[in-house]
């Protein structure tokens, strides 16, 4: 199941909580990314931009302390089916050189 957070740094967060790595102290997040909203065009609707919450590491899996969370929601659909689809895996096949 997919939760938003609200962070006590004023930050957005949407991820898969996760029972393994959970405990007293800390909430495990399967792929957790920061909601930043964006500008569009004039006259446009605000834009969500969707950025890893670390996003210079290799684990899937973040374990964030239980104090830094204000609030935790479930998502309306449309942030569940952007957060699926910014989470999604593509397989690109690997280039092949013609000789």
């Amino acid at each position: 199941m997919i939760k938003l957070y609200r962070l006590t740094t004023g930050e957005d967060m949407i991820g898969a909580p996760i029972e393994e790595g959970t405990n007293d102290t800390f909430q495990a997040i399967k792929k957790p990314f920061v909601l930043i909203p964006m500008q569009g065009q004039p006259g446009q609707p605000m834009q969500i931009g969707f950025h890893p919450f670390i996003p210079y590491t290799k684990d899937e899996i973040i374990k964030i302390k239980k104090a830094n969370i204000i609030a935790e929601t479930t998502p309306d659909d449309n942030m569940i089916n952007a957060y699926q689809q910014n989470t999604g895996s593509l397989v690109t096949p690997k280039r092949k050189i013609i000789t």
